[in-house]
């Protein structure tokens, strides 16, 4: 790759990444596309150039979340015990989100207080999800008698639940006076 389409490349991640960070401060109604320019450093123009609109931002800006979600599963192999290869892959999410934060508020955003046309984004986690699931299944992890959009889903919130739901619990904790560190949530479904 030449050096041009090495610097098209970097301004048009540090563009994307600016307008993840601001979407998951502000949300994407309330980000304008002079303000992820100017948080990328870059004239406003370059946000059209690269990306056409807002919404071609914005769908970038989900597909990369997609992308270290995919990445994240996909770093853990398939072989081994079926408790291990479970464990590794939320570690590995976990690890993810550690990473991430302006992945992890932006999620929050749109999975607990959506807007218009935040369901985008959790229609490709979903779809993510059942074809890791079904990818699990065919390597006879993970077999349920559950279909598998139904099992997606259930992991899905329980790799997610945490992190969407922990800063809440922190701050009813700190309201509350509470002493000590606030419990960690775990979610679980039945």
């Amino acid at each position: 790759m030449g050096s041009r389409e090495n610097a098209a490349g970097d301004t048009s991640t540090r563009i994307r990444d600016a307008a993840l960070a601001l979407f998951a401060e502000r949300g994407v109604a309330a980000t304008s596309l002079r303000e992820v320019a100017r948080s990328a450093g870059v004239a406003p123009g370059l946000v059209g150039h690269y990306f056409g609109s807002k919404d071609g931002l914005q769908e970038a800006v989900e597909d990369a979340v997609v992308g270290l979600f995919h990445d994240a599963l996909g770093s853990v192999p398939l072989d081994g015990p079926v408790d291990e290869v479970v464990a590794g892959r939320d570690t590995a999410v976990n690890a993810m989100f550690r990473a991430n934060p302006h992945a992890v508020d932006y999620l929050r955003r749109v999975v607990v207080t959506p807007g218009a046309g935040d369901g985008r984004l959790v229609r490709k986690l979903l779809d993510e999800q059942i074809v890791q699931t079904q990818t699990l299944r065919d390597h006879g992890i993970g077999a349920s008698r559950a279909p598998v959009t139904e099992q997606a889903v259930r992991v899905l919130v329980r790799q997610l639940g945490t992190w969407l739901l922990q800063p809440a619990l922190g701050r009813l904790w700190d309201l509350s006076g509470a002493e000590g560190p606030p419990p960690e949530v775990r979610v679980t479904l039945r």
